[in-house]
């Protein structure tokens, strides 16, 4: 392929000056990229967004067309060749993501990479530790904690204002378009797994943040095919334990019979509960269940929260700061994740040992 014109709390090799703007280079332009990564990087005044890189030429063209980029690859190598870049955004299928990155932090190049972070927690481990002898920056894309409802719903309950949490159910069901297993979703090398690693672990990024400092101890999963000719599951369920004594409940899938996505997250505490999508919130009163929900904006929610991810990194990166989204959180996801598929496969409760 050929280039054309057209966390870990690490301390960084050496941070780059506030009063310049941080050349960033993009690789994968897929529907995440498009809709959410080139836009929120466009919008940040202390980026130049760089270059663009995909296998797909022709998108390529387009984008650049659209967004004003000056140049493009279709070689990751040439992309992190690239001396005027100083970080890349990585959107690639699962696969890529633990080896680009390392190739990347090894070229000098501090990262940002969409979840999950790797295939597993080992490749996850490996990452960290990359980064952390090279004196990298490496920030995992853990957007879903920054959407404003789900901020709003950790306030509640850092304040105490729910009373003890003790049940937290989360999903994600794509809906009946998403059917076709078609790309790299559906093949085991690309994506390391099926639905639960895939569509799970923005769940668990969330989830995982609102119920803290509660610590997972322990899974149960079950995953499900809809056909047995599929190579990777297209449904799963997880319980999770935690210390506290509550339980969050995960259920993920692309082929049950949803008209539409369905994506919801219900949290109940001894007081009072949270939902999502639209946030609504009540507590109980003198005896009553009253309506606490606080007036937020409910559209655009993700694409803000980008935008805040995207601030994050570069704050990050200008002032050499630690991001408050550190890689202890994705290796957790990742340990959970690599707990979940071998609970499916023994069919017994794995302990996480954390």
């Amino acid at each position: 392929m050929r280039g054309q014109t057209g966390d870990s709390g690490q301390k960084g090799a050496g941070a780059v000056s506030i009063t310049t703007r941080l050349g960033v280079g993009l690789v994968g332009c897929g529907v995440q990229a498009q809709l959410f990564l080139i836009p929120a990087l466009k919008s940040n005044p202390n980026i130049e967004l760089v270059a663009l890189c995909d296998r797909d030429v022709r998108k390529l063209r387009q984008l650049c067309a659209l967004h004003g980029v000056s140049r493009y690859y279709t070689d990751f190598d040439r992309l992190r060749a690239d001396d005027t870049i100083q970080g890349i955004v990585i959107a690639t299928p699962n696969y890529l993501h633990a080896p680009m990155a390392i190739a990347a932090m090894e070229s000098g190049k501090d990262v940002l990479c969409e979840m999950p972070l790797a295939l597993n927690f080992e490749e996850a481990r490996q990452m960290m530790e990359r980064a952390l002898a090279i004196r990298r920056r490496l920030m995992p894309c853990m957007v879903t904690r920054l959407r404003t409802d789900v901020q709003t719903i950790r306030r509640f309950v850092e304040g105490n204002e729910l009373g003890r949490v003790y049940y937290c159910k989360t999903g994600w069901l794509r809906g009946k378009e998403a059917w076709s297993p078609a790309g790299w979703w559906y093949e085991p090398q690309r994506a390391g797994g099926g639905a639960f690693l895939t569509l799970g672990s923005a769940l668990l990024d969330s989830a995982l943040w609102v119920l803290a400092p509660a610590k997972p101890v322990s899974v149960i999963g079950v995953a499900a095919k809809r056909s047995a000719n599929l190579p990777v599951e297209d449904t799963a369920f997880a319980m999770i334990r935690f210390d506290s004594g509550a339980v969050l409940t995960v259920e993920v899938g692309w082929s049950l019979l949803v008209e539409k996505d369905f994506v919801y997250f219900n949290l109940f505490g001894t007081s009072g509960a949270a939902l999502l999508n639209p946030i609504t919130i009540h507590k109980e009163m003198h005896g009553r269940l009253v309506n606490i929900t606080p007036q937020i904006p409910d559209r655009g929610l993700l694409r803000a929260a980008y935008q805040r991810l995207i601030e994050v990194w570069v704050d990050s990166l200008l002032r050499d700061i630690s991001p408050s989204e550190t890689m202890a959180d994705a290796l957790l996801i990742a340990r959970i994740t690599d707990a979940f598929y071998q609970s499916n496969a023994q069919r017994r409760e794995v302990e996480l040992n954390i």
